[in-house]
């Protein structure tokens, strides 16, 4: 018997019995759409938490840091360790910290804290990948510019202010370009936030100097440090070290400065930053720090557990879409069984007038293969319904819910080309053995029996 004669036959028999085939069809397509939208919640988890280390550009970076308890005999983070840690494989740039504390005054706002600033030259920005969310970084040449970080816009109270959490002002709208703010290193009383002028013996001295510099950017919150600091060029930076180091000393005393600031069991640098140029160069060169006798982090140190948990979450999800279509597969192997007794005649008719027993096997199979492939079609074609649904107007109906339980991103299901095909594959395979023992039974039937049959 030809092929096509074959699928004619076996579509006139679905046609049939259509509220029967609707039924079992119903339960493949909601097996397919179940298994497709399960997973594809877990694939857009880890693409949505792939694509929020990509922005942060941290995955090449490893955090190196001194002995964190002290210990006279632990190597130091000095001149010398950079050029140890630029020599080893992989490593494309050692950048030491360079970090003070001070506050920021916009008119009559300023930073309820101390900030960070952070002092960078553009060629690390550069190879760091900090790239302002809005606005332009410096230039080599310019000076008296500063970057802030976006949620710092959220720090600025009125002067004399008390912060007070549950009301908190809305943030500076900086005009770039043209917007300046005053740096100020000095510290300031908790009282009256005024700059303390005078030393621990109640002596007056002498405020640092405070530096006007003009807003050229805002930096994005991909990071804590992006977010939450301020970034000037080195020249200004080591302005403000030096005044602040003078100011300090007056502050304390110089013998109280020196125990705090120039410990001679202390680094020179409180960290480093150790860029590798090649992902998967990471942890092999963090184990190479840490080797050294020195603390090393790195986001890569973790996405390996985190890659795990993800890939759990989709086989959990996987699982509970499958056993609906494992039960889709129940119902397949019913129907089948079912049009068996009711066609024990007509099989018994078809052997009699010379059909193969191994067409009549084909048949069986053909229409149970026709079952699983409709329903797994119909249901790709509802999953991606259905998933453009829930990107569009899933976090407009369940607000952040959906969206924090797809990773935060802006993606809430994604469904891959692999995933589309394998679902048709896997829907029409689970028709196929579904229909298996029904085809072998129909296969069997002695031939006079089945006439006799009525």
């Amino acid at each position: 018997m030809k092929i096509d004669d074959l699928i004619m036959m076996s579509v006139r028999s679905l046609w049939r019995r259509k509220l029967r085939t609707f039924l079992t069809v119903l339960g493949v397509i909601i097996g397919a759409c179940s298994i497709i939208l399960m997973l594809s919640l877990g694939i857009a988890m880890q693409e949505n938490f792939d694509q929020s280390l990509d922005d942060m550009g941290q995955l090449t970076v490893i955090d190196v840091y001194a002995d964190y308890y002290g210990n006279p005999d632990a190597p130091k983070l000095d001149d010398e360790a950079i050029k140890t840690f630029s020599a080893i494989e992989g490593v494309e740039l050692v950048l030491p910290e360079r970090k003070t504390r001070g506050y920021l005054e916009f008119g009559k706002y300023r930073t309820s804290w101390e900030i960070e600033i952070v002092g960078m030259a553009l060629k690390e920005m550069i190879a760091m990948g900090y790239e302002p969310e809005t606005g332009r970084l410096m230039t080599e040449n310019e000076k008296n510019v500063i970057l802030i970080g976006d949620q710092l816009r959220h720090e600025f109270i009125k002067k004399g202010q008390k912060l007070d959490w549950s009301n908190l002002p809305p943030p500076i709208d900086f005009v770039l370009e043209e917007d300046t703010v005053e740096i100020i290193v000095a510290e300031l009383d908790w009282e009256t936030g005024d700059p303390i002028d005078k030393n621990y013996e109640d002596k007056k001295i002498k405020l640092p100097d405070t530096w006007d510099v003009n807003v050229i950017g805002i930096m994005p919150s991909t990071s804590y440090e992006t977010a939450y600091s301020a970034f000037v060029p080195l020249e200004i930076y080591e302005e403000i070290i030096l005044e602040k180091e003078k100011y300090l000393r007056d502050l304390q005393g110089e013998e109280n400065y020196e125990e705090q600031y120039n410990d001679e069991n202390k680094s020179k640098y409180d960290s480093f930053k150790v860029k590798v140029a090649d992902e998967n160069d990471v942890v092999d060169v963090q184990d190479i720090i840490k080797e050294m006798g020195y603390e090393a982090y790195s986001e890569m140190e973790y996405l390996e557990d985190i890659q795990s948990m993800s890939n759990s979450v989709q086989l959990l999800l996987g699982g509970i879409g499958a056993i609906s279509l494992f039960v889709a597969g129940i119902g397949i192997t019913n129907t089948m069984i079912m049009a068996i007794y009711e066609r024990t005649r007509e099989i018994g008719v078809m052997k009699v007038i010379g059909a193969r027993i191994t067409d009549i096997q084909k048949m069986f199979l053909l229409e149970a293969l026709l079952i699983g492939l409709l329903g797994g079609t119909i249901g790709l074609g509802i999953s991606y319904i259905l998933s453009y649904a829930l990107n569009h107007f899933g976090p407009i109906i369940a607000g952040e819910l959906i969206s924090q339980f797809a990773g935060g991103g802006e993606k809430i299901s994604v469904i891959p080309i692999w995933l589309a095909g394998a679902v048709l594959v896997f829907s029409s395979l689970i028709g196929l053995i579904s229909g298996y023992f029904p085809a072998r039974r129909a296969m069997k039937l002695s031939a006079l029996s089945a006439i006799k049959t009525e």
